[in-house]
């Protein structure tokens, strides 16, 4: 069974779906290509510009994963979303 989702956005050929315990990618046509990642993974969320956004999200494996050209309120839902659960998971500083 499928969990329940509680964010999505999306950007330049991208979407992003956050669950309760995982964040997932979806990239190329017909969203091919998808990448999962564990809360525990996700080292910090950052959002650049106002109009089109940047969303990056830094690894704890040194990777930066960037989703350029997307809304400020998705961008904005994404980051609430991730980091209320790591809060709740108490995986959070």
């Amino acid at each position: 069974m499928e969990q329940r989702l509680l964010a999505q956005g999306a950007g330049n050929n991208s979407v992003i779906n956050v669950y309760p315990d995982r964040v997932e990618f979806r990239t190329g046509w017909n969203s091919e290509n998808a990448d999962s990642l564990r809360l525990k993974q996700i080292a910090s969320i950052s959002i650049r510009g106002l109009v089109n956004c940047s969303l990056t999200i830094e690894v704890n494996d040194g990777r930066r994963i960037k989703v350029e050209r997307m809304a400020l309120p998705d961008a904005r839902q994404v980051k609430a979303a991730v980091e209320a659960q790591k809060q709740k998971a108490g995986l959070y500083e």
